[in-house]
């Protein structure tokens, strides 16, 4: 654990990326291994933050550090460490789990992010006529809906209006009495959505789409305007509700309002106002406020009012909604989330939501198409042929006269063949047993073929990255290189300094003088099961004349613990000498705890002095010490093996 603790630690330290390799130039060498100004600048800037200066202090002080660490790699490869099998399979488990998140976040998560972004930059309006369709129903079903939807638009390009078709046709009984209006709508759309989404930023003004599959159904969407996005809107509200079952009750509020309002105009303070009369039970004591929302959150009329708004601390006249009466005032507006508040806010969600899996394909078609993908379909449905029902049990077993015929091919370097696949197939287990009995075996066998591809793909990106991503393969040298200065170091340093007792016995002798005890008090803490203060005092009395044997003995009779005794020792200045001197027999005042009926006073029992310590108490420290030292000879060493040069030019470049 602590070994993979380290490793981590300083692979993140040192991580490069591409974008700091843009400078070649060579700032130093160490023996045979040469330090860019690129890879140098990364490091520094990464560790020091906000700090980093280049101040010539600051950048003596780092490359003294990095080139240790240099050093020491230099040393781990010398003793071929880097051949060691264990440790090369340590490394390839770290690329695998490495590879997996890279791959999946710069492929995938990272895209959905940057398309959620400049997504956010637009609202737009679209109007839809749904045809309901269950999502998990019957193909025919869907096939009809498809093919009513055609028809519609059909009829749009014969003259028909799509309001008018939406009144007629759609599903959605929300929006159907509007043409289909669903008023502005931003990025992102929930789970089930994407594809509507994708259309919505797709499609021109006024273009209407194919039909579209959500998780309602089948859709076509007409774009009817866009518009730069609103964004976000912080408000607070002074709210007058409305009944309109109840005759009279829209006069009597419009009248208060209104009185609130010319309030307002005299000078009146909002926020005590609210308090006063808002109906809003929920913001009313905080002044009104509202929590921050984006479009589509509230009436429209309430929206347009609140966005309409220009300065801080603007408020409307008073307005009307379904509810009931608003005077609005903008409280601000929040600055558009960072992409690293949209991936902080999705990631985690993103691999439940339809709009990864999307991405997820894109990127598979991607690397098909990049790297000399083939299959051979002819091959996949010979063997669909040899195929029973029992393909669908568990206890299937691919026939061992399979060929080793080529099913599909990434390139050259990675061919699969149709033992792989039939191999592949015989562990989805799960899956399989799945699929109705029904369900024709070629159409079975497609899905079970396409998550093949897939996990095949992924493979030969992953096993490309370091060609693809500059910034993967710095990584990757970096852990490589972090294992073994962890393993040059174990041998040369930790190990040493743990085993060699004869060593560790001399450095002690000649450095004794560090390990020292310091002065140290014995206290004795009392705790008296009673609050009553005159038998406290007379315990107090003789704990201050006699040892604890003696009060134990006088105090603790037929049965009954009267007083509890312990012992610490602390050195001077501990918190547990508060109320006391650092002087033998020195008592402190009681504390009396009421609730639980028991009494405290401690005594300075008595003063140890100051002692060296012995190897065995000291042995911590000694060892941790003995380390330091070892390494420090290390290092004086390893420069002579290994001489570093600092190209002068290139440095005094740097410093500013």
């Amino acid at each position: 654990m602590l070994k993979q603790l380290i490793i981590t630690i300083l692979a993140s330290v040192f991580v490069l990326t591409v974008n700091a390799q843009s400078d070649s130039d060579v700032l130093m060498t160490v023996g045979d291994d040469q330090v860019t100004v690129g890879e140098f600048k990364y490091i520094y800037e990464k560790n020091n933050g906000d700090k980093a200066d280049y101040s010539k202090a600051s950048l003596d002080e780092y490359i003294d550090l990095y080139t240790k660490f240099k050093l020491k790699v230099a040393k781990a490869r010398d003793m071929k460490l880097d051949t060691i099998v264990s440790l090369q399979k340590e490394l390839d488990g770290y690329r695998t789990q490495l590879a997996n998140s890279f791959l999946t976040d710069r492929e995938v998560v990272d895209k959905l992010m940057n398309e959620i972004v400049e997504r956010k930059k637009q609202d737009v309006r679209v109007s839809h006529i749904l045809v309901k369709v269950n999502a998990r129903g019957p193909d025919d079903l869907k096939e009809k809906a498809e093919k009513k939807l055609l028809n519609l638009k059909q009829q749009l390009a014969e003259g028909k209006t799509f309001e008018e078709l939406a009144k007629q046709y759609s599903d959605d009984k929300n929006t159907k009495n509007k043409g289909g209006d669903l008023g502005f709508i931003t990025a992102s759309l929930p789970d089930g959505f994407y594809e509507l989404e994708n259309a919505m930023y797709n499609l021109d003004v006024n273009e209407v789409s194919d039909p579209i599959e959500t998780k309602l159904g089948l859709h076509i969407v007409k774009i009817t305007e866009k518009r730069k996005a609103r964004g976000m809107m912080e408000v607070a509200h002074i709210f007058k509700k409305v009944d309109k079952g109840k005759k009279g009750n829209i006069k009597s509020a419009k009248k208060t309002i209104d009185s609130i309002y010319v309030a307002l105009q005299a000078g009146a303070n909002f926020e005590k106002l609210a308090s006063e009369n808002s109906d809003d039970k929920t913001t009313k004591n905080k002044g009104g406020v509202l929590p921050k929302f984006g479009i589509a959150v509230y009436d429209l009329g309430f929206e347009n009012a609140a966005y309409r708004l220009k300065n801080e601390g603007d408020y409307t006249a008073p307005i009307l909604t379904a509810v009931g009466y608003h005077i609005i005032k903008k409280v601000g507006t929040p600055a558009p989330q960072t992409f690293s508040e949209i991936k902080l806010q999705f990631k985690d969600k993103l691999v439940r939501y339809d709009r990864y899996e999307s991405a997820q394909s894109q990127m598979i078609e991607k690397v098909k198409s990049t790297s000399k993908f083939r299959e051979k379909k002819n091959v996949l449905a010979q063997f669909t042929k040899t195929l029973d029902d029992s393909f669908y049990s568990y206890k299937w077993q691919p026939s061992a006269a399979l060929s080793d015929d080529m099913l599909l091919s990434f390139g050259p370097n990675q061919v699969e063949s149709l033992k792989d696949f039939a191999a592949y197939a015989k562990k989805q287990t799960r899956l399989r047993s799945q699929f109705d009995k029904s369900k024709p075996l070629n159409e079975s066998v497609a899905v079970i073929y396409s998550e093949f591809v897939k996990e095949k793909a992924f493979e030969h990106e992953q096993a490309n990255l370091e060609t693809k991503y500059p910034e993967f393969r710095s990584l990757m040298r970096e852990y490589q290189e972090g294992i073994l200065l962890f393993e040059a170091t174990k041998i040369n340093v930790w190990d040493k300094a743990n085993t060699d007792t004869v060593g560790l016995y001399s450095f002690y002798e000649q450095n004794k003088s560090k390990y020292i005890y310091e002065e140290q008090a014995t206290i004795g803490k009392y705790i008296v099961n009673t609050t009553d203060k005159k038998t406290v005092k007379k315990i107090m009395k003789c704990a201050k004349k006699h040892d604890i044997e003696k009060t134990l003995k006088r105090f603790n009779k037929n049965g009954v613990e009267m007083v509890e005794y312990s012992e610490i020792e602390v050195e001077p200045g501990s918190k547990e000498l508060l109320g006391l001197n650092f002087k033998k027999k020195s008592i402190s005042e009681p504390l009396y705890d009421e609730s639980n009926k028991k009494s405290l006073f401690k005594k300075v029992v008595k003063i140890s002095p100051s002692r060296r310590k012995s190897l065995k108490e000291a042995r911590g420290y000694v060892v941790a010490d003995y380390q330091d030292q070892l390494e420090r000879k290390w290092i004086t060493n390893l420069r002579k093996q290994y001489p570093v040069k600092i190209n002068d030019s290139v440095y005094k470049a740097l410093t500013k």
